[in-house]
């Protein structure tokens, strides 16, 4: 198959941005990350498009999102955490699944990123939500890499993937 975009899944918290914008130079290709351009075009940060307008009306813009995104070739995409539980990911879409333990990305998250994760609010509900979500992830995915080890050295292992597979 031919791959248009790369697409980066996982958990909220994973890195899919960290890991994104570092693949991306790597790899000579633009970053774009669901989450930003949402709050870019809606002029409000997640947090307050799910307090005013609700967890429906955001899955939807994160659809539309993917889907213009999709229009374009040779990018990586970093998705919101729920994107691949409630939408699709356009076809010719490699999709890399940033799979990283539950207390691993609480360890990686301060506690202002905590904050910005309306999904995070209760340690309790989000570990529930990480359990809920971790087979869709793997059976969606084209690609798992282990993210427990040091960023740098799953970056490498996606980059090395990717490049042998001339994915883009």
């Amino acid at each position: 198959m031919v791959y248009h975009n790369i697409v980066l899944i996982g958990f909220m918290g994973s890195g899919k941005s960290t890991v994104g914008k570092t693949l991306a130079r790597q790899i000579l290709k633009d970053f774009v990350d669901v989450d930003t351009v949402i709050e870019t075009e809606q002029n409000a940060s997640i947090t307050e498009i799910f307090e005013s307008k609700g967890e429906t009306y955001f899955r939807d813009l994160e659809q539309k999102c993917i889907n213009q995104l999709a229009q374009k070739k040779g990018q990586v995409i970093a998705t919101g955490g729920g994107l691949p539980i409630y939408g699709t990911i356009p076809e010719h879409s490699l999709i890399v699944y940033i799979d990283a333990d539950f207390d691993v990305i609480m360890k990686r998250l301060p506690k202002h990123e905590r904050a910005k994760r309306p999904l995070l609010d209760d340690e309790a509900k989000a570990r529930a939500l990480f359990a809920q979500r971790i087979d869709t992830y793997k059976d969606k995915a084209h690609f798992s890499v282990d993210a427990n080890q040091q960023v740098h050295i799953f970056i490498h292992l996606i980059r090395d993937f990717v490049l042998d597979r001339r994915v883009l």
